[in-house]
């Protein structure tokens, strides 16, 4: 499945170097970011600038896993690309985290992404990516990716999960921002669909999420990957990859309700 093995993956997440700790970043957030995550349930963590929601099914430990294993992936990316504009350095180092500690991730992109109508609208555009992505017959995948986007459009903004995206969605000149579903494929594969997008526009943006504008003062770009990954490595991994990024988790990691 991956050339990555446990040990391998051990070597590369100890010895991989994270950004500082920015204590600026966690003045704002809850004391407790510890998700609290339950196999019976869909649910949803911001994770930085991204959003990853799990499909019912998924254990709690692994949930955990896929969480902290996105978030090293962003902060390591961040570190080698500072300028999260720059959409394909970004992605190409973002996916390179993640074959180092076994996701096998299959890449397909498009970019300057054109919408039907004469208006663009990001909310509308993300579904398009993701349900190419998944493919037509994934109707209840899709359902959890527009329940969370729709979860987030709704919340006070206030609240640590908005503030957290938000903050780190914001990039030079530009919105990076990620999207991603957890869940068990019908062959019991365990399988990460990977969205990635870069938003540039001549207007403000402000939730990004549900930006609207027209057509031609947008440029949209995108990467979507399907990530299969080897539990047996995630499994192995999970304690070592929470105690690297835990002294980032609080500033990065926070859980929405459940959907």
């Amino acid at each position: 499945m991956t050339n990555a093995t446990i040990d391998s993956a051990r070597s590369y997440l100890l010895g991989v170097t994270l950004p500082p700790v920015d204590p600026s970043r966690t003045s704002l957030l809850l004391d407790d970011t510890t998700p609290s995550f339950d196999a019976t349930r869909d649910q949803a963590v911001v994770v930085g600038s991204g959003v990853v929601t799990f499909a019912q099914g998924v254990p709690p430990a692994r949930r955990l896993g896929v969480t902290n294993s996105l978030l090293l992936a962003q902060l390591v990316a961040r570190k080698a690309v500072p300028d999260g504009g720059d959409l394909d350095d970004w992605y190409k180092q973002y996916t390179s985290v993640l074959a180092n500690i076994g996701w096998l991730v299959q890449t397909t992109t498009t970019t300057h992404t054109a919408d039907t109508s004469d208006d663009f609208d990001t909310h509308k555009a993300i579904l398009a990516v993701a349900t190419l992505l998944l493919g037509p017959g994934a109707v209840t995948a899709l359902a959890l990716i527009t329940t969370t986007l729709d979860a987030l459009a709704s919340m006070d903004t206030s609240q640590p999960w908005i503030t957290i995206f938000d903050r780190e969605s914001h990039a030079v000149n530009a919105s990076s921002f990620q999207v991603a579903l957890a869940d068990t494929a019908p062959d019991g594969s365990f399988v990460v669909s990977l969205m990635a997008f870069v938003l540039k526009a001549n207007s403000v943006v402000t939730q990004v999420l549900f930006f609207k504008a027209k057509q031609e003062d947008v440029q949209f770009s995108h990467y979507a990957s399907q990530a299969q990954i080897d539990t047996t490595i995630l499994d192995s991994l999970e304690p070592d990859l929470s105690n690297r990024v835990a002294q980032h988790s609080k500033s990065f990691i926070s859980q929405l309700p459940d959907l």
